[in-house]
This record gives C-alpha cells, sequence and structure tokens, in this order.
C-alpha cells in the first residue's frame, strides 16, 4: 500500500497525464486534421487506428500480466516523450504537404495507443495493490472529479488560445502547454514504491476460456450483448461530432473546443451524485436514467437545425451539459455492473477482452463505413435533415432497444462503493495541505 505522501504524489501525477489526454483527443487534434483538409472518410480511418491497437493488444495480456509492475513507469516516460515528439508537426506541416503530415500523425496515434493500451493493462491491476479496498471508491471518485476540473481548465485555456480560425502556432502553443504539464506524470511515479506482484492462481487465459466464461452466465451475455451494441452505435457518429460542429453548424474553431469541454464538466462534476444514486438504486438504475438522458441528448442533436439561429450557440451548451451528464452516468453504471458480472478467475482477462471485443472491435468497424457515408451523403435532405441529423435519429432510436436490454438485467445486490464523492472540496483541499506541508 502507498503511504499517504505516495498516494498524493500519485494522485497528481494522474491528473497530470489525465489532463494530456482530455486536451488532445477532446476536440484540439480533430481540429487540426480539419485544418489541414481532412474529410469525414479520412477522419472515420484515422479514428480506427486505437481500435486496431486494442485488437492487437490481446496478445500482450499474459505478458502484461508477468511483468505490470515493470511497465508503468517507462510507458509513462515513452507516451510523454512522443508527446514532445508530436510538437514538430505543427509547425512543419505547411512545408511536408497534406500526405506526409497524415503518415507522421497516423505514426504518432499509433505508437501513443500502443503505449497506452499497455499502461492501462498494467495500471489496474497495480492500483489494486497500492489502494486499500475500502479506499478506492472514495480515492477514484476524488480523482475523477479533480481531472475532470483540471481538464476543463486546460480546454478552456486552449479555447482562448485557438480563437476563431487557429494557425498551425496556436496549434502548437496549445499542444506544448499540454505536454509541459504531463511531466509530472512519469516523474510520478519514480516518487512511489512499485508493489511486488501478486500470486495469480494459473487459469486457462486463451480467448475461447474466456468467451466461455462470459457466456456460461445469463447477466454476462446479456451485458456483453448490450456493451457491443451501445459501442457499436455509439461510434457511428462519436468520431465526427466535431466535423458536425465545424462543416454544418459553421461553429468557431474555440466554441467547438467550448462545447467538449462542457460536456466533460457534466461528466464529471455530477459523478458524485451517480454514485451516490448507485450506491443506493443499483448499477442498472443508474444505467437506465442515464441511458434515458441519452436519448434525450439524440433527440435535441438531432433537431439543433429548427432552434432560432441567434440561439444556437446557448442551445449546444445545454445539449453538451446534457451529453455530459448522461456519459458520467453510463461510465458510472457500466464500470459497477461489469465488476458484479465478472467471473471469480480470470477476472483480468475478463476485463480485457470484455473492453477489446466488446467495445474496441465494433469501434474498428464502424468510423471508416459511417466516415465514408457521412462525406458522399453530406448533401442529403430529407424533409429538412441532413444527414448528420438522421444518424443522431437512428442513435436515439438505438436508446430505446438498450433500455429494454437493460430493464432485463437483473438487479444484483451492490457492494457499495463508498462514499464517492463525499466532502469533495474538502477532500481536495486536504491533500494540498498535506502536499505542502510534506513536500516530495
Amino acid at each position: 500500500m502507498l503511504s499517504q505522501q505516495e498516494k498524493n504524489i500519485f494522485f497528481i501525477g494522474q491528473v497530470a497525464g489525465n489532463t494530456y489526454y482530455t486536451v488532445a483527443f477532446n476536440g484540439v487534434l480533430t481540429l487540426f486534421l480539419l485544418k489541414i483538409g481532412v474529410k469525414e472518410g479520412l477522419l472515420g480511418i484515422l479514428s480506427v487506428i486505437p481500435f486496431i491497437v486494442g485488437i492487437a493488444s490481446s496478445f500482450l495480456i499474459s505478458w502484461v500480466g508477468k511483468n505490470y509492475t515493470r511497465i508503468l513507469r517507462p510507458v509513462a516516460c515513452f507516451l510523454t516523450g512522443l508527446a514532445f515528439l508530436l510538437l514538430p508537426l505543427f509547425l512543419i506541416t505547411e512545408k511536408i504537404g497534406y500526405s506526409a503530415s497524415i503518415v507522421y500523425y497516423a505514426i504518432y496515434t499509433f505508437l501513443f495507443w500502443a503505449g497506452t493500451q499497455i499502461s492501462s493493462l498494467a495500471w489496474f491491476p497495480v492500483v489494486q495493490l497500492w489502494v486499500q479496498e475500502e479506499e478506492r471508491g472514495r480515492f477514484f471518485g476524488v480523482l475523477r472529479f479533480t481531472s475532470t476540473i483540471v481538464g476543463f481548465a486546460f480546454l478552456r485555456l486552449s479555447s482562448y488560445i485557438l480563437g476563431i480560425e487557429p494557425s498551425f502556432r496556436e496549434f502548437f502553443i496549445v499542444m506544448l502547454a499540454v505536454s509541459i504539464f504531463a511531466i509530472i506524470w512519469p516523474f510520478s511515479y519514480f516518487y512511489v514504491s512499485m508493489p511486488s506482484p501478486s500470486y495469480e492462481e494459473k487459469s486457462d487465459s486463451r480467448i475461447s476460456g474466456i468467451f466461455r466464461e462470459i457466456f456460461s452466465d445469463r447477466e454476462r451475455k446479456l451485458y456483453f450483448c448490450f456493451y457491443f451494441l451501445w459501442n457499436f452505435a455509439s461510434y457511428i457518429v462519436a468520431p465526427f461530432v466535431v466535423p458536425f460542429y465545424k462543416t454544418v453548424l459553421h461553429l468557431s474553431s474555440s466554441f467547438c473546443v467550448f462545447l467538449n469541454s462542457i460536456s466533460i464538466l457534466g461528466m464529471g462534476g455530477l459523478a458524485f451524485i451517480w454514485g451516490k444514486v448507485n450506491d443506493f438504486r443499483g448499477s442498472r438504475f443508474v444505467l437506465f436514467f442515464s441511458f434515458l438522458l441519452g436519448f434525450l441528448y439524440c433527440l435535441l442533436m438531432a433537431h439543433i437545425h429548427k432552434f432560432p439561429s441567434q440561439g444556437i450557440e446557448q442551445a449546444l451548451i445545454f445539449i453538451s451539459l446534457i451529453g455530459g451528464i448522461a456519459g458520467g452516468g453510463q461510465l458510472m453504471g457500466d464500470t459497477t455492473r461489469r465488476f458484479l458480472i465478472a467471473p471469480e478467475k480470470n477476472r483480468v482477462a475478463f476485463f480485457s477482452y470484455l473492453v477489446i471485443f466488446g467495445g474496441q472491435l465494433p469501434a474498428l468497424i464502424v468510423p471508416p463505413i459511417s466516415g465514408r457515408i457521412i462525406e458522399n451523403y453530406k448533401n442529403i435532405s430529407i424533409a429538412g435533415y441532413g444527414i448528420y441529423q438522421l444518424i443522431y435519429l437512428l442513435l436515439g432510436l438505438s436508446h430505446i432497444v438498450w433500455l429494454v436490454m437493460i430493464l432485463k438485467m437483473k438487479p444484483i445486490k451492490e457492494k457499495p462503493v463508498g462514499e464517492v464523492f463525499k466532502d469533495v472540496l474538502t477532500e481536495n483541499l486536504m491533500k494540498l495541505r498535506d502536499l505542502i506541508a510534506s513536500p516530495p
């Protein structure tokens, strides 16, 4: 277990690492791709690189399981170094041209997500040894809240720097700032003691064995199908939200980033409420009502063109907040549910394969197809609804299917995850006080 000082250091490092991801992959890099001329078809292809890496990582699960205590430090250093290697692209893209810029970005994305996937597989078993079970709910809750607030602040700063129509230099400044902040992440790992590897029972970790585990139980089978369909439908539109803002609604780059920051604020800022609801009513209840909010979000997005032109920006702020709140509830319910239905043996492999084949596989299949469809039918209009609005209507109808599946899930007596976000501000102030009183 970590000492209190080590927990504070680890906590700050995780916030720094999460902030880089939040800024880079919540609008900034997508806006950069749009600026150099990338269309929806190619954007869809580029968006599946992380999921190609995710599928391939299934072959690394056994290796990570044997070496997870030795992985976090070098991988964090690798990812932070990679962030700095991306920076020259923003300064030379006009000189090297469109094709070379795409290749540069694709290589960065592949390497970044390869490192991220390995880090994620190692992170959970390490943190399981670092943080006591009775503290995890509060610890992760405060971590999510703090990461959300810091990420929101950096996105607001990014929105200010980028302005209405950013130059490549302004993209460079934004990514330089967040890369410098991310340096805290790998350094934090050198000030905490890595745990000794715990003994794990040797059991069948082959794909066929894990899938037999999944489908041997009604609840696991139902949840796997639910999770697969949820990701399959969601990734029809997920990579193209910023292009919808930019190319259809003609919003400024700064406002596109601002809308993403509002979604993130809604997702993390009210997570403590979802946590309390989850404690008292269970994950199925949280999933049902968060997907109801998701249904409302899709309907509003599908009809955004019906709003008065002078009120579209205000409406999008409200809609983005609803989408973020819904996403926070879905994340809370999903995480709790999968822990409850996991088998006693092969738990790590079960979680990994659920993410890879239930989440990353459909995300790999869909975006290239939907991107090409959006690009080819961008000018379509059916009763005033364009291709994006029609997709949001389809996604809204999909929510009805998911709500039915949630109702079919059995209510499981769930162990409370603790007072997830009780006295959140006090907790953060105490951490800051402890860090000032006992600096590393």
